[in-house]
């Protein structure tokens, strides 16, 4: 393997997690260029949570200011119930939360605006981005080829390239996802468009029988961002940018609590999208020569626990911080061994999660202990401060640690 100190680190794809790691890297020094197929970046997606294992990431990455400004701190959120609107549990995300985990707050912020700032803060370090470069082809050599014909070789390839990873269906024979059962939809809905009883709502969920409707507010709460999900056999395409239809949506939650139909009846109908949820099984090892996976690439989750953008700024750290510390094979291996067994837990816990909030007996979520990511522990994780040597290495400098 080439040495990394010199050679070139490759990252495909510039979503979250690609953008996270290349902006390590390239604050660390390191000579970093992002390949992404789009041939622009835009108004990508919708709303994401961050919770404070993201923010740490986000904080270390220099990007604090601009996520403090550009988010939305909910004071609290409410499960409700789907039909009465009753609230079952509440959960309280202000000042004190944050001050519980050592100054990382929780927020909601558009999917747009959270890419805008990295892609600016890799700018600023140096940091390469090559646009329309769709690839088709990686060999475990670091070479490869890209739909246009040209050709690149680097050191280490980071497949960051999301959930239908043309790097990880090249090299590492995943199985084959299956469809959940489930079809989801998302919109983005103007506040101003909403009653004034929704919208002096806060953010949560209602939960249902085979049924789920999330929401919360991004751009400084001038927006509402949802997602629905439903249970539903015959349609199982996966592409998440389908265009659907307000009476198509309406007709899943028809008897539903007045709330969630009048965000949905507000939903502007080029903002309204659906996809099939598929599952995928945690891949057995995530190396290749000199080619790893990261983010969804990796560990591609269903999305009941809001950890998919959080999991994939977690490996950009610890694999940032890997490849400064150690020999390009060391930093891989170490990578791999510190991420894969969280990474299961999160794909394993979310799927379940997402069961037990679609029960026959909404109810019963404000009387038991509901298996979440609070509850997991999932956001006292710090992929910023983490060990990630093992026990029995003599200490090398940790050089993230120094920007």
């Amino acid at each position: 393997m080439a040495d990394a100190d010199s050679d070139s680190i490759a990252v495909i794809g510039a979503g979250i997690g690609g953008l996270a790691v290349a902006l390590a890297l390239a604050r660390a020094g390191r000579a970093v260029t992002v390949y992404e197929q789009a041939a622009r970046l835009g108004e990508l997606g919708a709303g994401i949570t961050l919770s404070p294992n993201a923010v740490r990431v986000l904080d270390w990455l220099g990007l604090a200011d601009g996520i403090r400004a550009a988010g939305f701190v909910p004071d609290r959120q409410w499960t409700q119930h789907w039909q009465t609107g009753d609230v079952l549990r509440e959960s309280f995300r202000g000042s004190d939360f944050a001050a519980r985990h050592g100054g990382a707050g929780y927020y909601h912020i558009h999917r747009a605006d959270l890419h805008a700032l990295l892609c600016a803060g890799l700018a600023a370090a140096g940091g390469g981005l090559a646009l329309g470069k769709a690839l088709i082809d990686v060999t475990a050599d670091g070479e490869l080829t890209f739909a246009d014909d040209s050709r690149a070789t680097a050191a280490i390839v980071i497949g960051a390239d999301g959930l239908k990873s043309v790097v990880r269906g090249r090299l590492f024979s995943p199985l084959p996802p299956h469809f959940t059962g489930q079809v989801a939809w998302r919109g983005i809905v103007p506040v101003a468009a909403l009653p004034a009883a929704v919208q002096a709502l806060p953010p949560g969920i209602h939960v249902g029988p085979q049924r789920l409707f999330m929401r919360y507010p991004v751009r400084g709460g001038t927006l509402i961002n949802f997602a629905a999900f439903v249970e539903l056999a015959g349609w199982e395409a996966e592409d998440w940018s389908i265009p659907s239809t307000i009476p198509e949506l309406l007709s899943h939650f028809a008897s539903w609590d007045p709330a969630v139909t009048a965000i949905i009846a507000a939903t502007p109908p080029a903002s309204l999208f659906k996809w099939a949820l598929h599952a995928r099984e945690p891949l057995e090892g995530w190396i290749k020569g000199r080619v790893v996976l990261l983010g969804d690439a990796a560990h591609a989750m269903l999305p009941f626990m809001g950890q998919g953008a959080a999991t994939a700024l977690e490996d950009a750290a610890i694999l940032a911080r890997c490849l400064v510390a150690f020999s390009p094979e060391m930093a891989l291996q170490r990578y791999e061994a510190l991420r894969r067994e969280r990474t299961t837990l999160v794909q394993t816990q979310s799927r379940l999660l997402g069961m037990q909030l679609q029960g026959r007996d909404p109810a019963s979520l404000g009387r038991g202990d509901l298996q979440n990511e609070e509850r997991l522990g999932l956001f006292d994780y710090d992929a910023v401060a983490m060990p990630i040597l093992p026990a029995n290495s003599p200490q090398l400098q940790d050089q993230c640690h120094s920007d």
